[in-house]
This record gives structure tokens, C-alpha cells and sequence, in this order.
């Protein structure tokens, strides 16, 4: 079975509460892959920081066994880092870690 990589940058309130957290709970609760992960990416990271229902939604996909991740540079510059690590969001240097995924035939990467 094949995993899911879900790059989240959008900003947007719509794409947020109707596609990306639902399509990632959803992911992992239905079993529709072996293993689910997000990364926050870019504009996403401002509205988590100043979001605390996004910010509660994000804690709720940790909760349910997500990993979540952050990218560290972009975290860095808006001082977001806390916030996220606050909510159980790991906030590493992202490049690596997408390009393994992207490069890895087991696993689909999708971008919103």
C-alpha cells in the first residue's frame, strides 16, 4: 500500500478546513494509505501561528498518530517555531525530507 506525503501551503480557510485537514484525518482514520504525513509549508505556517482553531485542528492530526511536520526555515523567519513544536509539530530543514519523498516510488506527494 502505497503512503501520502500532503505539502500544505496554502493559506486559504477554504482549502484548509474543506481539503487538508479533513483529506489527511480522513487519510489515516480509513486506512486509504499505510502511512500519512503533512508538511507545512510556506504561507500555511503564518495562519497556523495565528490561527488557534487551525492550530487545535493541526494538534488533533498529532493526536491521531500524523506526523506533522514544519519547515525550519520558514518557521525560523516568521517566529512560528514555538507555536508549532507547542502543538506536537516537528520543525526540521524540510528540503531533505521532501526530495526523499518525492524520489521514494512508494509514496504520493500532493501539494495544496
Amino acid at each position: 500500500m502505497k503512503k501520502l506525503f500532503v505539502v500544505w501551503k496554502s493559506s486559504n480557510d477554504i482549502d484548509i478546513h474543506n481539503f487538508v485537514v479533513p483529506y489527511v484525518y480522513n487519510s489515516k482514520i480509513h486506512n486509504w494509505f499505510s502511512e500519512v504525513e503533512l508538511l507545512i509549508w510556506g504561507a500555511s505556517q503564518e495562519k497556523v501561528l495565528n490561527d488557534t482553531i487551525i492550530q487545535q485542528r493541526v494538534n488533533n492530526l498529532v493526536k491521531n498518530e500524523i506526523k506533522v511536520y514544519a519547515c525550519k526555515m520558514c518557521a525560523d523567519k516568521i517566529g512560528a517555531t514555538e507555536v508549532l513544536e507547542s502543538i506536537g509539530v516537528e520543525v526540521v530543514y524540510s528540503g531533505v525530507l521532501l526530495s526523499d519523498k518525492l524520489k521514494d516510488s512508494d509514496t504520493e506527494v500532493i501539494t495544496i
